[in-house]
């Protein structure tokens, strides 16, 4: 596999400090603004055969039969768009199995995707009939000034190349466009908070960041931050994830480093799975627990998920 050093996107080369290894990789913390990130690394090439490979976490499968999951997720961020804009051309960049096109499509808004990944670009267009464009944000020809919003949702961490992707998605944008997007906090939490876990899905992860990160990101890159809304992540709290792990059986921090074993290659099915009425009933309950009772939880100290609603200036 073809591997790529970097440095700190903000800072350059300077100090770092080991922050987790997993997975034979390193995540190195930025001595100078806390930006957490993988060096050495996979280059795009290789990621995308890691992925259609399934050699990642990233199950395809379960990413196309999850539709509850995803479509749920999907109308809480539609919701939170449509307080700033109701209409327009919507872009979602990494947009997996299509579901967020599908329902955004259901709203009237004009929708495109990019899609890395083969057999998620193939379903989305042929099983959901979405227009859906494989290939990289910085690889694939869009026009100038043609979309009123961009999503993403966990995709931040895992472009290789984020301050020119959000300087892209800049130029994609008509004037007062957004840009909509999940993450999480990782950098935020001392290294330590990973021990023995496999928790940050290196190397598919390359980048990690916490709020102010996110903040000198999008600075940097022409956009004027209008919302942050932070929902602690109560599954992930350490005696949870404990209690979890004793009960799974999971393997201690060696075996967590083990590479993934490749997986079968995968073919999508030919039509939509049918949304499960008690599947459904459980995304309910996880919806409650995650964004509901999440925002009551203090955030102080505890890993969260970070939704970002950012206005394009109208110069870089």
């Amino acid at each position: 596999m073809e591997l790529e050093s970097v440095d700190c996107i903000f800072c350059g080369p300077g100090p770092t400090t080991l922050y987790h290894r997993e997975n034979g990789y390193d995540a190195v913390r930025c001595d100078g603004c806390g930006l957490v990130f993988v060096t050495p690394r996979p280059t795009e090439a290789s990621m995308k055969h890691l992925y259609e490979g399934q050699e990642t976490k990233i199950d395809l499968a379960r990413q196309i039969t999850n539709v509850e999951h995803t479509t749920a997720e999907a109308r809480r961020s539609l919701a939170l768009i449509q307080a700033f804009k109701t209409r327009g051309d919507v872009l979602e960049i990494g947009c997996a199995a299509g579901y967020f096109l599908r329902e955004a499509r259901r709203l009237g808004f004009g929708t495109t995707g990019i899609e890395l990944t083969h057999p998620f670009a193939h379903f989305a267009r042929e099983v959901l009939g979405l227009d859906v464009r494989e290939g990289s944000l910085l690889g694939l020809p869009l026009a100038d000034e043609s979309f009123d919003v961009v999503y993403h949702r966990n995709v931040l961490s895992h472009l290789g190349h984020p301050m020119a992707s959000f300087e892209r998605i800049h130029q994609l944008l008509r004037p007062d466009g957004l840009m909509v997007f999940q993450t999480g906090n990782v950098a935020e939490l001392p290294g330590e908070h990973w021990a023995g876990t496999a928790e940050l899905d290196l190397p598919d992860h390359l980048y990690h960041y916490g709020e102010p990160t996110l903040r000198l990101l999008l600075e940097r890159t022409g956009f004027e931050v209008l919302r942050v809304e932070r929902y602690p992540l109560i599954a992930h709290e350490p005696w949870i994830r404990r209690l979890v792990s004793r009960l799974r059986a999971e393997p201690g921090a060696a075996e967590a480093r083990r590479p993934p074993a490749q997986k079968p290659a995968y073919t999508p099915p030919n039509v939509a799975p049918a949304s499960n009425p008690w599947r459904e009933l459980g995304q309910l309950f996880e919806g409650l627990l995650t964004y509901e009772l999440g925002a009551l939880v203090p955030p102080e100290g505890r890993r969260a998920t970070l939704k970002v609603v950012a206005r394009k200036r109208h110069s870089a």
